[in-house]
């Protein structure tokens, strides 16, 4: 899929608002007025829907992100609990052989 450079990409809506606010008030026709209206709502639309998803995709990342710090974190205690567990069954094997 064609993929538009950035700087033509993000001010498409702010155009297509602008040209319809010129359209709407330039032409005095019917459909330049309704040209104008519709271009002002697809820009309205499109500047929010990149709003919503950028949005919701920061709350995504920042989630991935918690979830891989509690796994790790998790993963730390996990090890030091099995650590523990080992000393300590060395510990009783060292006091099983004394008592020899």
């Amino acid at each position: 899929m064609f993929n538009l450079p950035n700087w033509v990409y993000e001010p498409l809506p702010y155009l297509y608002v602008g040209l319809g606010i010129v359209t709407t008030y330039g032409l005095d026709t019917l459909l330049g007025k309704t040209s104008g209206i519709m271009l002002i709502v697809a820009g309205i639309i499109i500047a929010y829907m990149r709003h919503n998803y950028r949005r919701l995709l920061k709350i995504r990342m920042e989630r991935e992100a918690w979830l891989k710090d509690q796994a790790e974190r998790r993963k730390r205690e996990k090890q030091a609990w099995l650590r523990d567990q080992a000393q300590r069954y060395r510990e009783e094997l060292d006091r099983k052989n004394e008592d020899f």
